[in-house]
């Protein structure tokens, strides 16, 4: 199939992205890597009237700004697999790339692009509410800041207004004594998931002292999982009782069933993956402590 007539506009610089998007609105979408926006194109799922090409523009750093990690845009999924200072502080973020699609998708597709389209089961969304992160979504009457749990609203639907874009996502460095693991489970790799699961935490000693855990695939967006962040504080990191936590965090959620499985097989998958991300978890933390 073909996308439906649209106008396209390449950017020179941010200034005239924004001054495109802002005379567009509703009607405008940026265009990074399109490799969520022209396949929906293609299938006429989405029509924009006009394309704002940004991909000359310089959102494309990775960075330590102070006590954040400022993560440009336009950078491609492709680069955390070497970037030194994922590796260091956001272990997490390092397995759940590996998870996203295949080779083309990674080396073309952008953070900004993958956040602002919100799929449910997308890794990065899941990743920045795992880590609290910020999004800076630009516009011509300057920047807002949006926490993650705050930008995704549903199913590809997030707190983005008409004429804003994302230009940046900030991820807080977490202390010394932190970790996380991110599993994830499709039909085939590279598939949309199924399920997935990431955790990060923080430990004193051999006692866990912070838990972050997020969770894709019980409901329309990524949902943090205080329940089990609460019940893991103060456990040992050889001893957390994570078959435990799993079946408890999957008994508070009600899954969808479709194509994929079943309410009641998903109910379980989470629990499962629950238990085997905090295990994972656990282990790395054990052997750094």
């Amino acid at each position: 199939m073909r996308p439906a007539s649209f106008g396209y506009h390449k950017a020179t610089d941010l200034a005239h992205a924004l001054a495109l998007l802002a005379e567009f609105g509703d009607d405008g979408r940026p265009l990074a890597g399109g490799q969520s926006l022209v396949p929906m194109m293609n299938l006429r799922l989405a029509r924009p009237a006009h394309l704002v090409d940004i991909n000359a523009l310089p959102l494309t750093a990775i960075e330590r700004r102070g006590d954040v990690l400022h993560v440009g845009a336009l950078v491609r999924h492709h680069r955390y697999l070497s970037d030194p200072l994922i590796a260091a502080h956001f272990p997490a973020f390092l397995e759940a790339v590996h998870w996203i699609g295949h080779p083309t998708i990674r080396n073309h597709g952008s953070i900004g692009g993958s956040i602002s389209h919100a799929d449910p089961t997308a890794e990065l969304p899941a990743i920045c509410l795992l880590y609290d992160a910020t999004i800076i979504a630009s516009s011509t009457g300057g920047d807002r800041r949006i926490a993650a749990r705050d930008f995704f609203l549903g199913a590809y639907v997030t707190a983005l207004q008409p004429g804003e874009m994302v230009t940046a996502v900030e991820f807080p460095i977490p202390p010394a004594k932190s970790t996380g693991a991110f599993i994830e489970l499709g039909e085939r790799r590279g598939d949309f998931a199924i399920a997935s699961v990431g955790v990060a935490l923080q430990w004193s000693g051999r006692q866990i002292t912070g838990a972050a855990v997020v969770c894709c695939g019980a409901r329309l967006v990524p949902i943090r999982a205080s329940e089990v962040e609460n019940l893991l504080i103060g456990r040992q990191l050889d001893a957390p009782d994570a078959a435990a936590i799993g079946r408890r965090f999957a008994n508070t959620i009600e899954p969808v069933s479709d194509h994929s499985g079943s309410s009641a097989y998903r109910k379980h998958l989470i629990g499962e993956l629950t238990r085997r991300t905090i295990e994972r978890a656990c282990q790395q933390a054990l052997e750094t402590a």
